[in-house]
């Protein structure tokens, strides 16, 4: 009777069946659909950017420009104030980012460690936020700053959107907080340091990784952002890139070619800014949902 053991590798080695290599071709088939699906638009503004505006009304439609058309993104950069409209995308993105970076730094530090009378009651009007309807304050948020005389100001549409990207994330650094022991600071406590020294050197740091992703997720959703700037914006120097963009839609003609080659390069800081901090942004972004 042959008991010569079977090596490890036969026994865990998994049986390939017909049904298993179906399964996983449709699977293969429908990410690839999907993946297709995505990218076609974008594929479809690049080969519209390249086209002339002849090719671009062509009919039957030309899915590949006879001739390589660069004038589009030439006109655009040369003629279009594209530097400016970039520089004031950026300056405002950057300062949505960091201010709401701080705000909500200490604001969750506070409801994750202090404990005081209506505690609950921030907590609710925070979530409460949420379901909010974002076009409802709208109305009464531009008359407002219209009584104050801000309109046309590039540090209203600063305000508005540090004050609309507040809830969400402090939700979000809640869970990085609660990662913390607190015996951490209890020993810092003991030995001496106060509690803003505690905050900033000891439990801060340990939430980096929360306050990086606060930060980006902001600054995307800044740098996206058309409906608060076309409020209240209205020189052309103070415009930002998706305003630029959006202006290019006339009530009777559209620039087709010099909207899509403005968008796709509006669209590249977000997309190399996602590209380098992919995996960083993912696993912190289901990190805190988890320690929540």
């Amino acid at each position: 009777m042959n008991t010569a053991a079977k090596p490890i590798s036969a026994v865990y080695k998994k049986k390939v069946t017909p049904k298993k290599v179906v399964g996983k071709t449709l699977w293969v088939l429908v990410l690839a659909a999907f993946l297709v699906f995505s990218l076609f638009p974008f594929v479809w503004m690049f080969i519209t950017s390249i086209k002339d505006s002849k090719e671009i009304f062509t009919f039957p439609v030309q899915y590949w420009p006879s001739e390589v058309y660069w004038g589009n993104y030439i006109e655009v950069i040369t003629e279009g104030n594209f530097f400016t409209y970039f520089i004031n995308s950026a300056v405002m993105s950057i300062s949505v980012a960091v201010l709401v970076a701080i705000i909500v730094a200490m604001a969750s530090y506070v409801l994750s460690r202090m404990h005081f009378k209506f505690k609950p009651a921030v907590f609710a009007f925070f979530m409460m936020t949420q379901m909010l309807p974002a076009a409802s304050g709208v109305a009464p948020v531009y008359q407002l700053m219209s009584r104050l005389g801000m309109i046309d100001n590039m540090l209203t549409v600063i305000i508005i959107l540090t004050a609309s990207n507040i809830s969400f994330n402090v939700i979000l650094l809640l869970g990085f907080y609660s990662s913390v022991p607190k015996e951490v600071e209890e020993a810092a406590y003991v030995d001496g340091a106060s509690e803003t020294t505690t905050f900033i050197k000891i439990v801060l740091p340990l939430v980096i990784p929360g306050v990086m992703t606060v930060m980006i997720m902001t600054f995307l959703a800044a740098w996206n952002d058309v409906v608060t700037s076309v409020l209240y914006i209205n020189s052309r120097d103070k415009m930002t890139l998706p305003v630029a963009i959006y202006s290019m839609i006339g009530k009777y003609n559209i620039a087709w070619g010099s909207l899509s080659a403005s968008t796709l390069m509006a669209m590249l800081p977000a997309v190399v800014l996602f590209a380098f901090l992919k995996n960083f942004f993912v696993e912190n972004l289901a990190a805190g949902a988890v320690k929540g």
